[in-house]
Parts: structure tokens; sequence; C-alpha cells
């Protein structure tokens, strides 16, 4: 990278792309805040495929049981890539021969 291009980066003020996901599962709590270059664009993606709490309480109203159930809870923050060209043709299948087979 040349002096040019530093100098020009440390004195521009540049925008900057802004994330922020909060996943509120009591007792799970996850935070996630990120600053990027918007010249990289990044996705931020939270997959919950399962949650599930169950309480159980008494006649009074009291907290008997809890269960609490958290399966693979994901949060990312990954940048999007360009496709690295044109998708490329199918594979050209050729017709199933059975060399077994004999017709009578």
């Amino acid at each position: 990278m040349s002096i040019k291009s530093v100098l020009s980066r440390v004195f521009k003020n540049e925008e900057v792309q802004s994330d922020y996901v909060k996943v509120q599962l009591k007792p799970l709590d996850i935070e996630m805040s990120r600053n990027t270059n918007p010249d990289i664009p990044h996705e931020v993606t939270v997959v919950v495929p399962r949650a599930e709490i169950r309480e159980k309480f008494n006649e009074k109203g009291q907290l008997i049981e809890r269960e609490v159930i958290l399966n693979s809870i994901t949060v990312v923050h990954a940048p999007r890539h360009p496709l690295a060209g044109p998708p490329s043709p199918p594979p050209v299948i050729p017709e199933k021969a059975d060399i077994n087979f004999k017709p009578k």
C-alpha cells in the first residue's frame, strides 16, 4: 500500500457500516456490535433453530421448575464476497447404458 493511499484513508472522513444484534433468551443474552468499512459490505445473520423455556408454578404462583433448552444458536458477521464469475454450464451426462440387460 502506498503512502498516498494510507494518508488519504487517515485524513478522509469515511462512512462506517454499523450492525447491532441483541438476542435475549433468558438466561442467555447475546449482544454484538460491529463497525466496518463500507467498501466491504458485511451481512449479519442470527439463527435460532430451537429455543424452549418451560416453567411450572405451584398454586401460590411461585416458580417451582424451569426447563431451558437452547440448541445451536449462531450469530455471524461475515463479509459478502462477489461472485467468482459466471456460473459454469451443467455437466453433460451420457445416457445410461445397462450392459447387463440383454433383450430377448
